[in-house]
Order: C-alpha cells, then sequence, then structure tokens
C-alpha cells in the first residue's frame, strides 16, 4: 500500500494543518470544502495540489488515501457519499469521537482506520491551521483488522512528527469525555453561570479566569456535535463530576481546612506532574 497523494476532506483548523504538514514532507495534497472563502485561501498558499467543492471531482482526483476533517454529522454524511459510491480508497478521520464513525464506516464496507490528533485551540478556521501544531503531539489511532492501513497510517503520522497511540474506540471515548469533552462542558456552563448570576463580573476577570475558560471559545457547532455524539459517556462523567463537587462542598460547610488542604496539595501536586 502506497500513500503519496492525500486528499483532506474539509480545510478548518486541523485539515489545513494537516495540509502543510504534510505537503513539507514530500505528500501531493488533494482537498475538497463547500466553502469557496476557504477554497481561495488555500489556492492563495499554494501548497494543494487540487482543489474543490464537489464531491465526484475531488473522488476523480488521485488520491491514496481520503482524511476527513470535519464535524462529526458532516462526517457521517460523508461517510454515507462514500459508502453509496462503494469508494475503495483507503480512509481516516481526525474526530473526536471514535464509536459512531467506525460503526458507519463499518456499514458500508468501506476500507477505514479511525484517528485522533491530539491537538488544536479554541479558534478554528483555514486561517489558523499552522505546519507546527502536530509536532509533538499524540495521535490516536483506532486497533483495525487491517494492518497494512494501520501501519502506514502508524507511519506519516509519525513522519510530521505526531508520537502515535494504539487504542480501540470504546476505550477513547470514554477517555476523551473525561479529560477533554467534560472539561468544555464544564467550561462552557461556567460562563453561562457567570452571565446568569452576574454578568458585570466578567469585567473584572484576571489571567486565571481567562485561561480556565479559554476552551469555552471554542467553535458551537462542533462542540456541540461532540457532546452529543458521545452524550453516554460524558453525562456518566458529569455525574460524577457533580458528586465529587458535593464531597468539595461538604468539606466547605464543614469549614474542614485540614481536609481541604489536604485535596488541594493533593491535585496540586499531581497537576504539576502534566
Amino acid at each position: 500500500m502506497k500513500i503519496k497523494n492525500i486528499g483532506i476532506v474539509g480545510l478548518g483548523l486541523i485539515g489545513g494543518s494537516f495540509a502543510y504538514a504534510f505537503k513539507d514532507k514530500g505528500f501531493v495534497i488533494y482537498a475538497y470544502d463547500i466553502d469557496k472563502g476557504t477554497l481561495a485561501k488555500a489556492a492563495s498558499k499554494g501548497i494543494i495540489e487540487g482543489l474543490t467543492d464537489e464531491i465526484d471531482v475531488f473522488l476523480n482526483f488521485p488520491l491514496d488515501l481520503i482524511y476527513i476533517c470535519l464535524p462529526i454529522i458532516d462526517a457521517l454524511s460523508f461517510i454515507k457519499v462514500l459508502g453509496e459510491r462503494k469508494v475503495a480508497i483507503p480512509i481516516t478521520d481526525s474526530l473526536s469521537t471514535k464509536f459512531s464513525i467506525i460503526a458507519a464506516a463499518k456499514k458500508y464496507d468501506l476500507l477505514f482506520c479511525g484517528g485522533h490528533p491530539i491537538a488544536g485551540g479554541e479558534l478554528s478556521g483555514f486561517d489558523k491551521a499552522s505546519r507546527d501544531l502536530f509536532i509533538g503531539a499524540k495521535h490516536i489511532l483506532v486497533k483495525s483488522d487491517n494492518l497494512l492501513l494501520f501501519s502506514k497510517l502508524k507511519e506519516i503520522h509519525e513522519l510530521i512528527g505526531m508520537q502515535v497511540v494504539e487504542m480501540n474506540a470504546s476505550l477513547h471515548d470514554d477517555i476523551f469525555s473525561l479529560i477533554s469533552h467534560l472539561p468544555h462542558l464544564i467550561a462552557f456552563n461556567l460562563i453561562d453561570t457567570v452571565l446568569t448570576e452576574n454578568i458585570s463580573a466578567l469585567k473584572y476577570t484576571g489571567a486565571g479566569f481567562k485561561d480556565f475558560t479559554r476552551i469555552a471559545g471554542s467553535d458551537p457547532v462542533m462542540w456541540a456535535n461532540i457532546i452529543l455524539d458521545n452524550k453516554d459517556n460524558i453525562v456518566e462523567k458529569a455525574e460524577m463530576f457533580i458528586k465529587n463537587m458535593e464531597k468539595w462542598i461538604s468539606l466547605i460547610k464543614e469549614n474542614n481546612m485540614s481536609s481541604l488542604i489536604s485535596k488541594i496539595s493533593d491535585v496540586s501536586n499531581r497537576r504539576r506532574l502534566l
């Protein structure tokens, strides 16, 4: 299996950054995006061999790999299109949840291996894409029956400086509901609470509040997609968070200084190890 020509579907932050990173390593890049403004911006950079907003034109490019970098609902729709056309080209993706897209690809008998680059930020769009975004970042590759495709995907992601980690889909969605999806939900809720309780307090926010809530500035459509797609795991983790918060509240009500110091010390020391 040779991967030389990579077709990227969706030229946002992640798709655009992959375009830069793979191009720098000698791959030939093709791309599909429905936004003509994004296509124009990408064309001006001179890194993409072929650009289109038509699926059939995209699929007629000489592609060795299709890389889906879309919000979840759009990605699932694109998988359906590929399945209906019985596309035989190898496919991977960059979605933050894995179970649903792997199930969809299996339904249509597509040659698919799921992935998730652990990189990005709260800002989105091709304008924010960077050729250095993935250097040193982890890339989750989901266990696949197609060992050759898995091996080639591992190879090309390591080539652009990523650390590849193998994981199954269920474990992936469970872990990232805890360390990514729940934190976003908490940040959204904290800003919502301030807006409800005392919006004028936002005039006095310092670095701590801004750092803590940075991810609340993330793309609404993308995160609504993620939350609903992984809702069972997220609800479970949110309910665990509420129960744990109740323990902290009890210590506060009891004026339990020693226990508060002990708990804060434990988590503070652990945080410094990250």
